[in-house]
């Protein structure tokens, strides 16, 4: 007796294809993903899945707005805007950490459904410090950005490896005699992770935004 096609066994439906092509991204990287691959994962024909998703252009969308709801903020910010932002960076982190590709997906913008609930979340954890909206989206701009690049420098390092033992695998044969600060940056370094430096920088774009909604209080309430 012959075997039914698998797409008849189960059905073949969105959430089955943006599956399948999250865990091909998570294995072999962005470039991977194509609709033939897809549908090969599927045990598919490639046609069947442009029933579903016209192109893929639409699929990555798909696939980034399947991620970005895996790793939604919660339901409300924090009382405390800082806070919010932290777990903000945190939760990419964390993202960006478990789905690689996705620091390279989300370098230009994507707006699906839960990219728009993420960014509205946003500007109401920051609408305490009473930025003019520009201000308050490149404030959320400027976390967002540097948390993924800061994960996409740590991705880069080899599986395994801490970014300080890198740096100092990098650092082997170059002379450091007269240069006392960066011998003992390259000291330091040593024992710290990608994360905890990550965090360390956080911070610093943090205090960054205090002072700025600091100083244009000054600037609002005059001399």
């Amino acid at each position: 007796m012959s075997r039914e096609p698998s797409e008849r066994a189960t059905p073949l439906t969105m959430e089955r294809i943006v599956g399948a092509a999250v865990d091909l991204a998570d294995r072999e990287g962005m470039d991977a993903v194509s609709m033939r691959k897809v549908a090969e994962e599927l045990g598919s024909g490639t046609m069947s899945l442009y029933r579903h998703v016209p192109t893929k252009d639409a699929l990555v969308v798909a696939m980034v707005d399947a991620v970005t709801e895996e790793y939604a903020y919660p339901d409300s910010p924090e009382p405390n805007w800082r806070e919010s932002l932290q777990i903000l960076g945190r939760r990419d982190w964390d993202m960006y950490a478990a789905h690689p590709w996705m620091a390279e997906a989300t370098t230009k913008p994507v707006a699906s459904p839960a990219m728009v609930r993420s960014m509205e979340w946003a500007l109401d954890a920051i609408a305490e410090l009473e930025l003019p909206l520009e201000d308050a989206a490149s404030a959320i701009l400027t976390v967002s950005t540097y948390v993924q690049g800061s994960a996409r420098i740590a991705l880069a390092v080899p599986a395994g490896t801490d970014i300080g033992a890198a740096w100092n695998e990098t650092m082997k044969g170059v002379p450091l005699t007269g240069r006392p600060m960066l011998s003992e940056l390259t000291r330091q370094l040593a024992s710290l992770d990608a994360e905890t430096m990550m965090l360390s920088g956080l911070d610093m774009v943090l205090d960054g935004i205090a002072a700025r909604a600091a100083r244009r209080g000054r600037l609002a309430d005059g001399p």
